[in-house]
C-alpha cells in the first residue's frame, strides 16, 4: 500500500519532507508558460490524494484544456507544501490521454515505475526516504590502475572497476553518501541487499534492483514487489496511465481514468 511503513511506528513518506534537489539536468519551463490549446478528447478521470494510512483523501477531476498543479499558482493549490514550486506540475490532454510536465519545479515529479525502467545519466530515484541520483562514470575513472610509491606497487585490496554510481541526496542539498555500481546486478533494500538503508522504514527488505547489461553497457532499474514502490523523476512530458502514482512535494497522488 503506498505510504505504508514496515514498522508502523513512523510517518509515511507522503508526511516527511523529500529532499530539495539539484540535479545535472534540469526542467526549464519557458519564460511564460502558455495555456496549451487545442486539446483532444481525453478518459474522464481524477487524481486522488492518498493520505498516510493508505486510505484515499481528496480527489480532484481530470477535466478542461490543462489542470495546473502548484503551491500558489494553478487550478489544484497545495498551499501548506513547501516542498512545491509556485507552479510546479501540469496536465493536458493530448492525443486521447493525459500528460503529465514538470514546469521547472525545484524539487521535480516522480512516477512510480510499473515496468524496468531504462536508466539514464542524472536520473533521480526515489525509494523509501531516500533520494539517489544515478550517475555513469567515464573510462577515467573506472579503474585508476596500480598506485606506485618511492617505486614500489601498493599493497591492498583488489581493485573494482567502478561502472556508475549512486550519489545519496540530503536535504541540506548536498551529498551525502556515494554508491559505487561495478556488479551486473546491484540490490538495494532495508535488510538485505548490496546498498542497504536499515534505517528507512519505508525500503522493504529487498526493494529495487538496478542491473547492467553486460552486452551493451546499459543500466535499469527495476523494482522488487515492494510495498511502496519505486519512483524516478521525470525529464519530459509522461503520458498517464490508469492507476499511475505520482508524487509532487509530499503528497502522493493516483491516477484514476475510466474508459
Amino acid at each position: 500500500t503506498p505510504g505504508s511503513t514496515e514498522t508502523g511506528s513512523t510517518p509515511p513518506p507522503s508526511q516527511i519532507p523529500l529532499a530539495p534537489l539539484r540535479a545535472s539536468y534540469s526542467v526549464r519551463p519557458p519564460a511564460w508558460v502558455p495555456a496549451d490549446t487545442r486539446p483532444t478528447r481525453a478518459p474522464d478521470g481524477k487524481l486522488i490524494v492518498i493520505v498516510e494510512d493508505g486510505t484515499e483523501g481528496k480527489s480532484f477531476p481530470l477535466a478542461g484544456p490543462q489542470i495546473d498543479i502548484g503551491r500558489s499558482e494553478g487550478d489544484i493549490l497545495l498551499e501548506d507544501d513547501l516542498y512545491v514550486s509556485p507552479r510546479h506540475a501540469r496536465i493536458v490532454p493530448q492525443n486521447g490521454s493525459w500528460v503529465l510536465r514538470d514546469l521547472g519545479s525545484v524539487n521535480r515529479i516522480y512516477l512510480r515505475i510499473r515496468k524496468t525502467h531504462a536508466l539514464r545519466d542524472g536520473d533521480l530515484l526515489l525509494l523509501g526516504l531516500e533520494v539517489l541520483q544515478f550517475q555513469t562514470v567515464n573510462d577515467g575513472e573506472r579503474g585508476l590502475g596500480h598506485a606506485i610509491q618511492h617505486g614500489t606497487l601498493l599493497f591492498g585490496s583488489p581493485a573494482i572497476h567502478r561502472r556508475a554510481r549512486l550519489c545519496q541526496r540530503t536535504v541540506e542539498g548536498v551529498t551525502r553518501d556515494v554508491y559505487h555500481l561495478y556488479r551486473d546486478e546491484t540490490v538495494i533494500g532495508r535488510e538485505t541487499g548490496d546498498i542497504v538503508f536499515t534505517a528507512d522504514p519505508f525500503l522493504s527488505r529487498r526493494h529495487a534492483a538496478i542491473r547492467r547489461n553486460p552486452a551493451t553497457g546499459e543500466f535499469t532499474l527495476s523494482d522488487l514487489e515492494s510495498s511502496n514502490g519505486t519512483y524516478v523523476a521525470i525529464r519530459e512530458d509522461v503520458t498517464l496511465a490508469d492507476r499511475d502514482f505520482v508524487r509532487i512535494g509530499q503528497h502522493l497522488f493516483r491516477v484514476d481514468l475510466s474508459r
